[in-house]
């Protein structure tokens, strides 16, 4: 059987008020835990006897009575709370009694809690993209603890390293997610976790020992040649519209998600004279601003001009873009596998770097946080440098 918590009453002497009244504040122990709170009760000093923690005088009857009823609405509210699978701490005990709304210190309500945080900020301090990949990340975790636990939600002290390993083999086994996307979830989860080590709703880190490790991966950009066959192929008209969104894409660096939203006021002619995309990222909110390559501008004006509306090119869904890119490549002979974020490696290596572009000018308009992000790609031209220059050397053996 559980131990009920420790309820007991003292005076907050420093916080004595100009007419020399002074708090009471009840101070609740359970399980190693301890929470403190004002329970807006104020007597003289004289009124207050310590050793019993009772008041003493005339309005003693009144005032005890008070304190009694307190702590018997504490403890009935800790006898509801043990039946639930909120992970119970001198925190969590108080909250529950104050009928404060509570989120219970389970890791699905702490989690949603987290979100509903973040949406109020999205735009501000966080993107959509930001906000949707939380959302996934709890969503996958629901269906795991369901399908595991038999539960709809689980109590803190439940989140332990088993859980861990298991989520992320969960995410491996039954979702389309390879490994770095399994670790993006749980670097989100960590973040969750961390939240609720500060908020002392738990005293150990369930992610000791879970090492998040990305691999590298193989980054797919075209090359100049690939480029051109992908410019010169005549194609249908559903899948020219995909390959201008891509070409477009491949000429500024503009990811999926920010060449979807590109509208007329982001096209604006720069203080050279020249024609410039001016937009912030959608991922980061952070600017980036493009000058437009001939070949980017060319494709830019020919859909401005064919309609009215105020983004640039018609929205299709990242999913069916992927899809035709595919069939894309395979009517160009081009074996690689294509997604539209190829486009943004082939800007940052064929368009920009292996032309000689200063890496620091390269990252300003690819929007990167830093320039390690940048220097990936760096990387790639230098592992391509090395397999041609085998090739060539072969020539004069």
């Amino acid at each position: 059987m559980k131990k009920e918590p420790l309820i007991s009453f003292q005076l907050r002497k420093a916080l004595a008020k100009k007419n020399g009244m002074v708090p009471i504040y009840c101070c609740l122990r359970y399980n190693n835990t301890r929470c403190v709170f004002n329970i807006k009760i104020d007597v003289f000093p004289s009124e207050w006897d310590g050793n019993n923690t009772r008041v003493i005088g005339p309005r003693k009857r009144e005032l005890n009575l008070q304190l009694e009823n307190i702590r018997i609405s504490i403890l009935r509210k800790y006898h509801e709370l043990s039946k639930t699978n909120v992970h119970l701490t001198g925190k969590s005990i108080v909250i529950y009694y104050k009928n404060k709304s509570l989120i219970m210190n389970s890791i699905i309500n702490v989690f949603k809690k987290h979100n509903n945080n973040m949406e109020k900020l999205v735009g501000k301090a966080f993107s959509f993209g930001s906000l949707k990949n939380y959302k996934t990340t709890l969503k996958r975790m629901v269906t795991f603890i369901k399908e595991n636990y038999y539960e709809n939600d689980l109590s803190l002290d439940k989140i332990n390293y088993d859980f861990i390993q298991n989520f992320s083999q969960y995410i491996l086994e039954k979702t389309p997610c390879n490994h770095n996307g399994m670790m993006k979830h749980m670097q989100r989860l960590k973040k969750i976790i961390n939240i609720c080590i500060k908020q002392r709703y738990i005293n150990h880190n369930p992610f000791d020992g879970f090492s998040i490790n990305f691999k590298r991966s193989n980054r797919v950009f075209l090359s100049n040649d690939e480029l051109q066959s992908l410019t010169d192929i005549t194609l249908r008209k559903s899948l020219s519209k995909i390959r201008d969104i891509f070409l477009c894409s491949c000429y500024t660096g503009l990811s999926y998600v920010d060449i979807k939203k590109l509208s007329r006021k982001n096209i604006r002619r720069g203080n050279d004279g020249f024609m410039w995309i001016f937009i912030n990222r959608e991922k980061t909110n952070i600017p980036s601003n493009i000058p437009l390559l001939p070949k980017a501008e060319e494709i830019i004006l020919e859909y401005k001009n064919s309609h009215d509306n105020d983004l640039i090119f018609p929205v299709i869904s990242n999913q069916k873009i992927n899809r035709h890119l595919k069939e894309i490549a395979t009517i160009c002979g081009i074996n690689k596998k294509l997604t539209f974020h190829s486009a943004r490696h082939t800007f940052a290596t064929t368009i920009t770097l292996t032309n000689g572009m200063p890496i620091e000018t390269v990252s300003k308009m690819l929007g990167h946080n830093n320039l390690r992000t940048t220097q990936i790609y760096a990387k790639v031209i230098d592992a391509k440098v090395s397999s041609d220059m085998k090739l060539l050397r072969e020539k004069f053996i």
